[in-house]
């Protein structure tokens, strides 16, 4: 089986690029005192990293939700 690279796939390729460095993918962070956590991963071929932050909401029933986003 030969793959075949045609139209339609960059097509695909190009809005793919377009959304993620669009919102809500790619945001600014926000310096509201609340720390960053930095997560990075990285081997022979390249590297990558995550800027994310850890959020605490009480909800009306008295429960307490953890979410890192």
């Amino acid at each position: 089986l030969k793959s075949r690279w045609g139209p339609r796939h960059t097509e695909s390729f190009m809005n793919l690029k377009r959304i993620l460095v669009e919102e809500p993918v790619l945001k600014s962070p926000r310096f509201d005192g609340i720390p960053f956590i930095i997560t990075t991963d990285g081997c022979q071929e390249g590297f990558g990293a995550i800027l994310s932050k850890k959020h605490t909401t009480m909800l009306p029933s008295g429960n307490v939700v953890t979410a890192t986003h």
